[in-house]
């Protein structure tokens, strides 16, 4: 139990909304710096992986990552370094991020390094919680992410998060999984259809 809340928690902190960054990563319109496409790509990954977590669109967000991934979250809850498949971890997702009344990942100051068919990226991170009318809980620090190109998409392979500062309460982490079901099943009829 205490393995799967800790996935479901560490998909929390890793899933997410909006992305903002820095000023150093955003160009004015007239000042077009050169960009491999290559690097293009794992920012646009990256990007989507925040938003599609905090939106809540598990299926689009699994498609980001490789079929087998280590994720490395002792920073925040101790542990072990964890080796897990990208369904399951979608699925621990699932069933504990849409407990929250919304969640926020902020991203900054994104710092991509390819080489070959390997690529690295770091990118500060601020990921808020909120429940009911008190609770909220946030953690702030920089995700590490290790990145595969594999059939011609860059997926990424281990993601290590290294927290620094911590605010709220925690315990609206053991809250969450109680409304996620219901809370999911309510954004999964809100979708637009396109047939």
């Amino acid at each position: 139990m205490l393995r799967k809340l800790t996935l479901l928690v560490m998909g929390v902190v890793m899933m997410t909304s909006n992305t903002s960054f820095a000023a150093s990563d955003q160009q004015p319109a007239s000042e077009i710096v050169a960009m491999s496409r290559d690097e293009a790509q794992i920012r646009s990954n990256l990007s989507s992986f925040a938003v599609l977590a905090d939106q809540g669109a598990f299926e689009y967000l699994g498609a980001l990552f490789a079929p087998s991934l280590t994720l490395d979250y002792r920073s925040l809850f101790g542990g072990e370094i964890q080796q897990v498949e990208r369904k399951a971890l979608m699925q621990q997702w699932a069933a504990f991020l849409p407990g929250f009344d919304a969640t926020y990942h902020q991203l900054s100051n994104l710092q991509v390094s390819v080489a070959g068919e390997q690529a690295s990226a770091t990118v500060d991170v601020v990921a808020r919680h909120w429940l009911g009318e008190q609770g909220y809980w946030a953690i702030a620090g920089s995700y590490q992410f290790s990145l595969s190109k594999l059939e011609g998409q860059w997926l990424i392979d281990a993601v290590t998060l290294l927290a620094t500062q911590e605010s709220g309460s925690r315990d609206i982490l053991a809250s969450a999984p109680e409304q996620a079901s219901a809370n999911y099943q309510a954004r999964q009829q809100r979708r637009v259809a396109l047939d």
